[in-house]
């Protein structure tokens, strides 16, 4: 297949991949990965939006320090994150060697259509990210992931982020985004019976102002996506940053540093839970030389 040339990155044409690839999408039947970008094409939640200028800086900052030619991203909730790259390096990324894994291929697919459609190519790897890469697997030069340790029971986060260090070369970089809630109260977390019907409405609502209409959706039928989405989506709170940075120094990186994302930057996002409260935190680390 030969690819277009490589393509910059725009807001309204990730909107517009999204809006195409959402019939083919739907008929997947796959309620997280669906709702999660219905939500998003409403305006109801903000998806990476909020923190995509963070991400984009910490990206180059890294990029300047140490050249990067390969990126593994670890989990998918759709094209999000390999939009961010594509920002990030824009025409560059063509010549990147770009992997993202996920267990479910519902966001590869999106993935594969993005990265067509803006010319660049990228592997896609259905894959269970908590089981140990191959000892002499593909190492990376940096690992990518957002929220992912919320799908992640708590005695199985440790592992995972060494699963993910396992990944990097020699003096690579994981580059990992995590929201953290230190009064959670439970570790599991779903949706009670009034957050969903309030996503419902808000839904509805949005799709009868028009602006962001989705024409291809009944009320009915948006209910029902909402609805599925909000039963599909359980996650696992993380208590402390210093979970984190404990996990990332347990798996031999060093240079490990945790920070906040800028409540400025941040004053627009808009959570998938609603009434959600937490602070994201970026961490990052390298492998050892």
């Amino acid at each position: 297949m030969t690819l277009p040339p490589c393509a910059t990155y725009g807001h309204a044409a990730r909107r517009g991949r999204l809006l195409q690839a959402l019939p083919a999408l739907l008929a997947m039947q796959s309620p997280y990965h669906a709702g999660w970008v219905v939500l998003q094409l409403l305006g109801i939640i903000s998806g990476l939006d909020s923190e995509r200028a963070q991400i984009v800086r910490h990206l180059r900052a890294l990029a300047r320090a140490r050249p990067i030619a390969s990126v593994y991203i670890a989990g998918s909730a759709d094209c999000g994150l390999l939009s961010v790259l594509h920002e990030a390096f824009g025409a560059g990324i063509a010549a990147l060697d770009v992997r993202v894994a996920d267990r479910s291929p519902v966001p590869l697919a999106l993935c594969r259509q993005y990265a067509g459609a803006m010319g660049f190519a990228v592997t896609l790897d259905v894959h269970d990210l908590c089981a140990a890469p191959a000892p002499d697997g593909r190492r990376f030069d940096l690992v990518l992931t957002h929220s992912l340790l919320s799908f992640i029971a708590p005695d199985a986060r440790a592992a995972l982020v060494g699963h993910l260090a396992a990944r990097l070369d020699v003096a690579g970089s994981l580059l990992l985004y995590q929201s953290v809630r230190a009064q959670h109260g439970v570790s599991l977390l779903a949706y009670a019976p009034r957050q969903v019907d309030s996503m419902v409405a808000a839904s509805l609502a949005a799709q009868g102002t028009g602006a962001r209409r989705l024409a291809m959706l009944t009320d009915h039928e948006l209910e029902l996506i909402v609805r599925a989405f909000c039963a599909a989506k359980t996650t696992h709170a993380v208590a402390s940053v210093d979970e984190l940075a404990g996990s990332a120094r347990a798996a031999g990186l060093t240079g490990v540093r945790c920070e906040p994302l800028s409540a400025r930057d941040l004053a627009g996002h808009r959570p998938a839970t609603p009434e959600s409260h937490y602070v994201k935190w970026m961490m990052q680390g390298q492998r050892a030389a």
